[in-house]
């Protein structure tokens, strides 16, 4: 069976809150990175938003992730600024 909707929208909602609340912080050492998240966690910072799915891919066989560019202004990322899940 696969990943529900409700299961990608709690993923999404879980990193969204934690990194809002992390952003201030974030932004003395990461701006402009891309942060790859997973559970209401950063589990790392990319160059690129390429670079942070393509990590995610590799990581989470369930594919339930998010990337959140690092900046002080919440930008819509469109396909990036949502969990994942291509299967």
């Amino acid at each position: 069976m696969g990943t529900s909707r409700e299961q990608i929208q709690s993923e999404i909602d879980t990193n969204l809150e934690y990194f809002l609340r992390q952003l201030p912080k974030l932004m003395k050492t990461h701006r402009g990175q891309y942060a790859l998240m997973r559970k209401g966690e950063v589990v790392g910072f990319f160059a690129s938003a390429a670079g942070a799915r393509e990590e995610g891919m590799k990581k989470f066989a369930d594919e339930l992730f998010s990337v959140q560019k690092v900046v002080d202004v919440q930008a819509d990322m469109g396909f990036f600024s949502h969990a994942v899940h291509l299967g």
